[in-house]
């Protein structure tokens, strides 16, 4: 059976009729006709998650890792022209690249500088089939991990980047945010007042306090939300029973 068009089919927003719909499809059955919309979501949750190989398994156990420690976290943030899959920051920044058994590693060198230019510690998170390949890809400073069944591997730790860029580094931030910690919206006016050190602490600062709330929320939540809808509750921060009690 093919769960990747399960995975894809899934909507956190979808209505139950549809679940059902999607579920009897799929399944060629009947039985779910009863079923309310978190039953039905769980349904789709736990067959995705012990059939499929897609990013959003890897996602959830990052997520899992970091929960119940003190850092804020955030999904899909912006470097350059690349989107870091998971951030997490307080005393320093991490980033994560996560690489499923389904993804391609096209795009994987042009990632890796551009997270290494202003985030400290970065690692990629691979299907262990990557392995060979990644490690030829990636510089010597970032990390690799890998999952064998639930246990986390990890292969090589993440070293402090040697490409730290300050300018760079203030392109995470917008004009409100550029405004709050440096009283201008002025790039190259703050280079000149501020050293590299100051830009850094205070974009981890900017990016805590941007993210605190929503990673607040799923930490709150964490028991309330299935695998599958985490990314979409830390993005909208809805009371999990509203979503899956219609």
């Amino acid at each position: 059976m093919d769960y990747s068009a399960l995975a894809r089919s899934y909507n956190t927003l979808s209505y139950t009729n549809q679940l059902r719909d999607l579920l009897a499809a799929f399944f060629q059955t009947d039985k779910y006709k009863d079923c309310n919309k978190f039953e039905l979501a769980k349904t789709v949750n736990d067959a995705v998650f012990k059939n499929y190989d897609g990013e959003q398994i890897l996602k959830y156990r990052l997520a899992k890792e970091f929960v119940t420690k003190k850092y804020v976290a955030a999904f899909e943030v912006k470097a350059k022209t690349s989107r870091t899959d998971f951030l997490v920051i307080n005393g320093d920044t991490k980033s994560f690249e996560v690489k499923s058994k389904i993804d391609t590693l096209n795009r994987l060198k042009k990632q890796v500088e551009d997270y290494g230019d202003v985030f400290e510690y970065n690692t990629v998170v691979i299907d262990k089939t990557h392995l060979e390949k990644v490690i030829e890809l990636i510089p010597d400073y970032y990390g690799v991990w890998y999952y064998e069944k639930l246990k986390k591997v990890v292969y090589r730790e993440a070293k402090y980047s040697p490409k730290i860029n300050a300018a760079e580094q203030l392109t995470l931030m917008n004009k409100k945010e550029l405004q709050k910690y440096f009283g201008s919206t002025n790039n190259e006016q703050i280079l000149k007042n501020c050293n590299a050190a100051q830009i850094n602490n205070t974009l981890k600062q900017a990016l805590k306090d941007r993210y605190d709330k929503r990673w607040s929320f799923v930490q709150t939540n964490w028991n309330s939300i299935l695998p599958i809808d985490l990314q979409f509750f830390f993005n909208t921060n809805v009371k999990p029973e509203i979503i899956y009690g219609n």
